[in-house]
């Protein structure tokens, strides 16, 4: 099922449904601002994460996209429409 909802931050992209490739673990993010929300938060500005934050985090590294781009650490969920 397609997830049709305007970013709340930026207003300018559509949030989708992404995975982190290590594990699987899914999350909403909006590619234009790189705000992320964990399954079963409201997404909502005030629920948002920054993307570059979680992935230092779960990388344990100060700044994440020195040595990698984002399609060695996550990507899109396929939409099981198509």
């Amino acid at each position: 099922m397609p997830f049709d909802q305007v970013c709340p931050r930026c207003e300018q992209d559509w949030v989708r449904p992404y995975r982190f490739k290590s594990d699987g673990a899914r999350f909403l993010l909006c590619t234009e601002c790189d705000s992320m929300w964990w399954p079963g938060e409201t997404v909502a500005i005030r629920c948002a994460s920054f993307l570059d934050d979680v992935v230092a985090a779960r990388l344990g590294v100060a700044e994440p996209w020195t040595d990698r781009v984002w399609a060695d650490v996550l990507e899109p969920v396929p939409d099981p429409a198509r």
